[in-house]
Parts: C-alpha cells; sequence; structure tokens
C-alpha cells in the first residue's frame, strides 16, 4: 500500500465479516489520524522539533523549505494546514485536531479502498431495518501479504525499515496486536515492538509522533494545548 492508513485498515479488518475489529477507546481512529503526520514526517515533508512542535521540513543540503506538496491532495491539505499555522503547534494538537475533524475516518480510508479496486462495499441491514456497510477483500493475498511482512519485520528482523517501523508502532497504538499474532508469540511480540517503537530506526521524529498517537489511542480524548 502506498499510505500508512491503508496497511493499518487492513491490519484491522476481518475479513470474514467485512468490519474492522474492535478497538478500545477509539484506538484504531487515532491510529489512522495519526499516519497523515507520520507519512507527512516519512516523506520529509514535516519534522517535531525538541519541543514536540510540527514544523516544516528543511532540506539540510540547500537550507531551503521542502516543497509544500507531496501529489496527493488529501495529504496536501493537511500538510498545508500545518504550514499554515500562526505558530508550530505540537504533534498532540494536530492528532487532536485531526481526530475531531474526522470523528469518522475509517469509511474514509475503505471508500479509498474501494476506488483501489482493493475492496468491495456491500450494504446490509440489521435486523432488516438498520443500514450497515461491510468491506470485504476483493484479493485477500494483499491482506495476507502485510500480516506476513509486519510478522518477519517484528519476529525476525526481515524488511525493517523505517516505514515498517512505523506501521509497527501504529499497529501497537491501534491495539491490534492481538490479531497479528498468536498467543504464545505476544509476549515476545510486543517486546520486540517497544524495542523498534523507541529505536534508532524510526528516527527522533516519527518517535514523538507515535509516542503522541499511543497516548491519545490510550486515553481516548486529549486537551489540545
Amino acid at each position: 500500500m502506498q499510505y500508512l492508513s491503508q496497511d493499518l485498515i487492513l491490519l484491522a479488518l476481518n475479513p470474514q465479516t467485512g468490519k474492522t475489529r474492535f478497538s478500545w477507546y477509539s484506538a484504531l481512529d487515532y491510529g489512522l489520524v495519526g499516519s497523515l503526520l507520520l507519512d507527512l514526517v516519512l516523506q520529509g515533508k514535516l519534522e517535531i522539533d525538541n519541543n514536540n512542535r510540527v514544523i516544516g521540513a528543511i532540506r539540510a543540503s540547500h537550507g531551503q523549505a521542502a516543497a509544500s506538496n507531496t501529489g496527493d491532495e488529501f495529504l496536501d491539505r493537511h500538510l498545508n494546514e500545518v504550514l499554515a499555522s500562526s505558530r508550530p503547534r505540537t504533534a498532540r494538537f494536530w492528532v487532536t485536531r485531526w481526530r475531531r475533524k474526522y470523528r469518522w475516518f475509517q469509511p474514509i480510508v475503505l471508500q479509498n479502498l474501494v476506488d483501489l479496486g482493493i475492496l468491495e462495499r456491500q450494504e446490509q441491514r440489521i435486523l432488516g431495518l438498520f443500514p450497515t456497510q461491510r468491506y470485504f477483500l476483493t484479493d485477500e493475498s494483499i491482506q495476507r501479504e502485510i500480516v506476513q511482512q509486519v510478522r518477519a519485520a517484528v519476529l525476525e528482523g526481515i524488511g525493517l525499515d523505517s516505514r515498517m517501523a512505523a506501521l509497527i508502532s501504529l499497529m501497537q497504538a491501534s491495539h491490534l496486536t492481538d490479531a497479528v499474532f498468536r498467543p504464545e508469540e505476544r509476549p515476545e511480540a510486543r517486546s520486540r515492538i517497544k524495542a523498534i517503537a523507541e529505536g534508532e530506526l524510526v528516527g527522533q521524529a516519527v518517535s514523538k509522533a507515535i509516542l503522541t498517537i499511543q497516548t491519545a489511542a490510550t486515553l481516548g480524548a486529549v486537551n489540545v494545548r
């Protein structure tokens, strides 16, 4: 997948029910919103300073601001929102702001995958009265591949780059570890995930963003500063 939110929603999707797995305190919603910030940091468009404030990235070689576009309209909208702020805001501020803005962010990501042909949406009615949507994979090997990549990165260190480390940390923040690892694997997996999130591979900016997302996902609500 091109974006972290796409991978994360596929990790959360139950292919049998067509629904995302239950997530305590809306942790998955915070993880998805936080993935916007992480994608922009990973692309080198944003940085997080020593005071945990999100700022526009500077190209070290020329001392100039990085381009204010990513080629994706949705990401560009959020990037420019950060850049247009009257003063630098914390990562916590942006995660909270975007979570409130997108109270139902999951359908946005799911519809994106429908548009890409990865998911198929089915309209159903609960008790024949209440409409609901379910999303089924058009090719289940896509989800299996993402799961296998995460498992290999955590348990064996295979394919563990900065993007994968960010996805693994988002998975943990979204309380999806149990959906990927078997019961006997979970103690070791959690220990390794903690080390990945805190390791140098992720980078300081991404580590700070991840901590913000994990805190927000755990509390379910945070105060804007």
